[in-house]
């Protein structure tokens, strides 16, 4: 039996175990292990003889397998592994996200491994075979969005995977993804309060984004009478874009609303609050650590999306729910 195979039947053989007997209760022996799961008998007895060794049960002569240690942490799961894997290379964006995940980890003593995706080709049968040699009970993927065929054959052969991104092509991958639309439509109705006459929408991304789409219907949905305020889009990663969001922090401070729709945006826009010196009187930000942005020279300003730390913690919750149950949650695709 191939090495990858192999793994992917002991993550099953001890899920089982752990997820459906407690200390002292007798267990299958090797050749209804075999039946079970459908491989050899050499095969189940190596098996065996690995959880032996690492104490989940002890075989006796007589007794048959025996269940020795699922109940040394709650729940069962103490020595699971969770592997965060992250695409975008940016601390800001992942170390919250690990934050919520060690925090909610901690509760059942599953641990936490964290390591920057290095395989290029994420879109290849040959990024699942490597998710799989990662050699991790449950994997939290972030920020994957062209991943549908690897993600679906390592979902196949048996790894667990929960990813922060709702691929449609993929309806049966677990995921939990802030909901974009919504969020920003709720900043929009927010700002509308100050009765600001223009409104600025600062991201990365280019402007067909569901954030801007979702803060310019509010926009227009608030606004119904004979005046509608301008919105204007400024996308932060276009070249000689800088001097334009000066300008626009210069004139329009005190009479403008702001929304910084991701996060790489905010720590661009309070950095340059900073350099120019001005505070503009009113700022919403889509998403940050916590609830509240904050940055030198930028009062603390309200955040509308669930925090990074919140995201992780429902991410990894996804998973410790289906080793405890033995099934993902329903809907196995949410929007928070």
């Amino acid at each position: 039996m191939p090495k990858l195979v192999y793994q992917n039947f002991y993550r099953e053989l001890r899920r089982d175990i752990e997820t459906g007997y407690k200390t002292g209760d007798r267990y299958l022996r090797v050749r209804e292990i075999a039946g079970k799961f459908n491989v050899s008998l050499q095969i189940a007895q190596k098996a065996v003889s690995q959880l032996s060794s690492e104490g989940v049960i002890a075989a006796k002569p007589r007794a048959g397998i025996v269940v020795q240690n699922t109940g040394t942490a709650p729940s069962g799961l103490k020595g699971k592994k969770i592997l965060v894997l992250s695409y975008k290379q940016d601390y800001h964006f992942y170390a919250s996200f690990l934050d919520g995940i060690r925090q909610n980890c901690g509760l059942y003593g599953v641990d936490v491994e964290f390591k920057m995706n290095t395989f290029k080709e994420t879109d290849s049968l040959g990024f699942g075979e490597y998710l799989l040699s990662l050699n991790a009970d449950g994997i939290i993927t972030l920020s994957f969005v062209n991943s549908a065929l690897p993600f679906y054959y390592a979902l196949r052969e048996g790894q667990d995977i929960v990813a922060d991104i709702i691929l449609d092509s993929l309806p049966v991958l677990p995921a939990v993804q802030t909901d974009n639309y919504r969020h920003s439509y709720e900043a929009a109705c927010i700002l509308s309060k100050r009765n600001c006459r223009r409104y600025f929408v600062l991201g990365y991304y280019p402007q067909n984004n569901r954030r801007y789409r979702g803060f310019y219907d509010g926009i227009q949905k608030t606004w119904q009478g004979s005046f509608r305020p301008e919105v204007t889009y400024i996308q932060l990663s276009k070249m000689n874009v800088l001097g334009e969001v000066i300008r626009i922090i210069h004139n329009y401070s005190d009479t403008a609303g702001f929304f910084i729709s991701d996060y790489s945006a905010n720590y661009f826009f309070g950095m340059l609050c900073i350099q120019e010196r001005i505070q503009p009187k009113t700022v919403l930000v889509y998403d940050a650590d916590d609830s509240y942005f904050s940055l030198p020279g930028l009062e603390p300003v309200r955040s509308i999306a669930p925090s990074f730390k919140e995201l992780g913690r429902q991410l990894s919750g996804v998973l410790i729910r289906k080793w405890k149950t033995g099934a993902y949650p329903e809907p196995l695709q949410r929007k928070i």
